[in-house]
């Protein structure tokens, strides 16, 4: 409840006492004494009543304006999983070129692409945005930028291997490479079951399980992505984790 009609309902009531008990209690019931009072201050009635029509109408538009949001967010989410399956594939082929880049050998040059940012996402997620609550558009404008980055840090990378100037990736910034395109898998893998209406919307942190289900989804192996026991993908994830929650789960 919002504060101008916490505020009305506090007047209606607050006049209501003032307007019909009061008078009864000191008039002793004398219908008399209470149409003296109304009379008395009849231009605060007509007041109060223009005021409650007031609030009563805006609560009115207000409901008729959620319901229309409801019914615009129904329609954009019947094309999000369409869009996420699209995010999908991008994702895994994001995955292979990290791959790729991790076991190229030193002075091993050219082999990578970096694959094409699907293009219809952008236009459900806008429209998603625009039209979902506050918890749902805040989760999918973060895969938007997210995504941006990590596109932008992938295309970096397979730049720096294909031109005459070549320097073999640095492993240890991989390794976060491959812990965001796993963020990223495990954001987008959790929005499914809400857009095909399976399930509510779930904003909660990732722990572990999200991740593991994540790398497993990207073809992507724990014990590949590892130079020791400290630097490795796993430990970094589980870093990330407590990091991020407070708890490593």
């Amino acid at each position: 409840m919002d504060a101008v009609s916490l505020m009305g309902i506090i007047g209606v009531l607050f006049y209501f006492a003032c307007m019909f008990v009061y008078p009864w209690m000191d008039g002793h019931g004398n219908w008399s004494h209470v149409e003296k009072v109304w009379y008395k201050w009849q231009a605060l009635n007509v007041g109060m009543l223009a005021f409650a029509s007031s609030v009563i109408a805006l609560n009115i538009s207000r409901f008729n304006a959620e319901k229309q949001r409801e019914r615009n967010f129904l329609a954009s989410k019947a094309f999000l999983p369409a869009a996420l399956s699209e995010l999908v594939a991008y994702l895994k082929s994001s995955a292979s070129v990290l791959k790729t880049a991790w076991h190229q050998l030193e002075g091993q040059s050219g082999g990578l692409v970096a694959p094409e940012l699907p293009k219809e996402y952008k236009s459900v997620f806008k429209d998603c945005i625009t039209h979902a609550e506050p918890g749902v558009g805040n989760y999918l404008s973060n895969v938007l930028v997210w995504l941006q980055v990590h596109d932008a840090r992938l295309r970096s990378l397979v730049d720096q291997t294909s031109d005459g100037s070549y320097v073999k990736p640095d492993k240890h910034n991989l390794i976060t490479y491959f812990y965001r395109v796993g963020q990223l898998q495990a954001l987008v893998g959790n929005l499914f079951n809400f857009a095909r209406g399976e399930s509510k919307f779930n904003s909660v942190p990732l722990v572990w399980e999200d991740f593991r289900n994540a790398y497993g989804n990207l073809n992507v192996i724990f014990g590949d992505i590892h130079l020791d026991d400290q630097h490795n993908l796993k430990a970094f994830t589980r870093r990330c984790i407590a990091r991020d929650v407070g708890v490593d789960r």
